[in-house]
């Protein structure tokens, strides 16, 4: 994970800052510093080592690993030599082929759904990422796709319908027919003819999450404007548009304040504007508000979620942008757009704060680079933070100013200004504690490697190669609400050295991970548990595992964190050849739950187990997650890899 050593601030300031919980913890020894540099060190090694060896040659599964998928040998899913090569190298790929439509059918359920486990459950992603035997340029042009299972606790029944979103472009594509390859041009994927991608601006595949609002079920994506379709029978109703003035795009990430039902949402404006703006919708679907995003600079850029908490908007904006000799090619067609962007690592990440009932904002300014996708909440508290000394920042100050934790039992700030003439204890008027701030924590997945390395990824998943390098650690970026100031981010919790080749037990901190999910109860306030996909390095080659964090065994005392080392996180390891998508929590009790209350609900999230190349919904209690599953709702047929989902209980209003 990425480490950034501190500027300018004294021990003794840190000394303080550390009695502030979820900022920045003290040093206690002369060894503090040192530690901390081995191990930011060792990891950026560990992850440069892995880096490494993806560039020298595609890998394959081994062991009990190495397992056969039956891939269909005949009909129109019948995959290309090209693609039976690949999965038979990493099984997990069998789950990018495409399933093709399934109408609405009971389905058989293997032991015993919850009675209190009543409705819906949904799922969308990328249904198919080639056409025949040419394949989309990127995981994110894929054709979307929404699955979704009807469960009933009382009678223990389910039934589940899997259908292509039915866009104008796959229209237009299956006009065209597979032999003619990809007729339709995409974010990152160029159709095959030169006149089809002329003057044409990407089109929407509809693949990246659900959600209901004003009465429909959308599939969203930031290609265009949402796509309604039946909740039942999951048939395309055709495109929702809320208003004449919205941005051109609709974001992937949405986020609706379950308080009072309104929906926020951004997208790139329209041409000939450059740009990003921010909308607020009503829960009738009325806009109610739309104002522009300021950015650093004019680029085009990528804004694929955010984190919202009681009365904030958070934009984390990585520099991942257009580049300017590209700028011509992209918006004419001449080039892929997507392929067009590059990491400006010199122009930082950017980061901006909107409040929630006035859309107008309230920080905004740079911070150090860092790349994400996801974002697992954010929320607010009053601390005592230390007044910043005497004189006026400088404008090239960094403002990112952390303090990393070092190893379990100790967290450490290096101690860059120690011979300051004052003993310790001796007072300085000008580090005096300030009166109580608000704070906004924002919970934000940190990417450990390499921006271009992930995308390169994405861009052929079929070829692609995975390792801690590619996932992220989920970090608690804290901002002073009084001066816009970047306290600390570190991790929420200690990260763990297992999957990276090193010593220790996999619970001993969270693994490499994606998809960070709380307890909609706890989705405002500081969360307790933390739910998301884990990459273990076992050899499976892909997300192997469910991870539930404990941010609450990570104590303060005497000024320093304290982080217990074992039995507090809990893992769920797959067996060789299955593979779990993001988990949706479903919770017992509706509305705003308690600490203690927080893990009181169910998990449920769809299994590619590519051994029989099929799919399954697996229902789990939240507060035992190693224990025996609930239930299985076995599909027969695969459900290809998902993004992202929702769960509408039966009986509630559409809002």
């Amino acid at each position: 994970p990425h480490v950034f050593a501190l500027s300018r601030h004294t021990h003794r300031t840190m000394t303080r800052l550390a009695n502030i919980p979820g900022v920045c913890p003290a040093s206690t020894s002369g060894s503090a510093a040192p530690r901390a540099r081995s191990r930011a060190r060792r990891l950026a090694v560990l992850a440069r080592s892995w880096q490494g060896q993806h560039a020298r040659g595609a890998r394959s599964a081994s062991g009990a690993h190495r397992v056969k998928v039956p891939l269909p040998s005949e009909g129109p899913l019948a995959p290309p030599p090209d693609v039976i090569d690949a999965v038979d190298a990493w099984p997990w790929r069998g789950g990018l082929e495409p399933c093709g439509d399934h109408d609405l059918a009971s389905v058989e359920v293997e032991g015993t759904i919850p009675r209190d486990l009543s409705g819906s459950f949904y799922r969308v992603g990328p249904g198919r990422i080639r056409v025949g035997k040419d394949r989309y340029a990127h995981w994110f042009d894929g054709d979307g796709m929404i699955f979704g299972a009807e469960l009933d606790g009382s009678s223990n029944t389910a039934r589940a319908a899997c259908k292509m979103v039915r866009t104008p472009r796959l229209a237009k594509q299956e006009r065209a027919g597979d032999d003619a390859g990809v007729a339709v041009r995409g974010a990152w994927t160029q159709a095959r003819s030169i006149l089809a991608n002329l003057f044409n601006f990407p089109t929407n595949p509809a693949n990246t999450s659900p959600l209901f609002h004003a009465g429909r079920l959308l599939v969203l994506c930031e290609g265009g404007a949402p796509i309604e379709v039946d909740p039942l029978s999951l048939e395309t109703v055709g495109e929702r548009v809320f208003g004449p003035n919205l941005p051109m795009g609709f974001s992937a990430h949405a986020k609706k304040d379950a308080r009072d039902g309104r929906l926020y949402t951004w997208g790139l404006c329209k041409p000939p504007a450059v740009g990003f703006q921010v909308v607020k919708l009503a829960p009738d679907g009325r806009v109610e508000k739309v104002v522009s995003l300021p950015l650093d600079t004019p680029q085009f850029t990528l804004i694929h979620d955010c984190a919202m908490s009681d009365r904030f908007l958070a934009f984390i904006v990585p520099p991942w942008k257009l580049r300017l000799d590209k700028v011509a090619g992209a918006l004419s067609g001449a080039t892929s757009f997507g392929h067009s962007f590059d990491w400006r690592d010199d122009l930082g990440t950017y980061l901006v704060i909107i409040e929630k009932a006035t859309m107008e904002v309230v920080h905004q300014g740079t911070i150090p680079a860092m790349s994400t996708y996801h974002f697992a909440g954010a929320y607010e508290e009053a601390a005592e933070v230390p007044a910043s000394k005497g004189g006026s920042r400088d404008e090239h100050d960094d403002p990112f100013e952390f303090c990393g934790y070092t190893g379990f039992g100790d967290a450490e700030c290096a101690d860059d200004d120690a011979g300051d003439g004052k003993e310790d204890g001796e007072k300085d008027g000008e580090d005096e504690l300030a009166p109580t701030r608000e704070l906004l924590h924002i919970l934000v997945n940190r990417l450990n490697g390499d921006r271009r390395a992930l995308e390169a990824n994405f861009s052929s998943m079929y070829d692609s190669v995975w390792d801690p390098a590619g996932y992220n650690t989920l970090c608690d970026y804290v901002v002073d609400l009084g001066t816009g100031a970047l306290l600390s981010s570190e991790a929420l919790v200690p990260t763990g050295d297992a999957a990276w080749g090193g010593k220790g037990d996999i619970d001993d901190g969270q693994l490499p991970m994606e998809f960070p999910v709380t307890a909609p109860g706890a989705r405002l306030r500081k969360p307790r548990f933390v739910y998301t996909l884990g990459f273990t390095g076992g050899g499976a080659g892909y997300f192997d595992s469910v991870q539930k964090l404990d941010a609450g065994a990570c104590k303060w005392r005497d000024g320093v964190r304290v982080c217990q080392r074992s039995g507090a996180h809990k893992t769920r390891v797959m067996p060789p050849g299955v593979f779990p998508s993001e988990v949706e929590f479903v919770p017992k009790k509706a509305g705003e739950v308690s600490e203690e209350e927080e893990d009181d609900g169910y998990l449920l999230y769809l299994e590619y187990d590519s051994r029989v190349h099929r799919s399954s919904l697996v229902i789990l209690d939240a507060a035992d997650i190693e224990g025996k599953e609930l239930a299985r709702v076995k599909m027969p047929y695969h459900v290809p890899h998902t993004f992202h989902g929702t769960f509408k209980r039966a009986g509630e209003g559409a809002r």
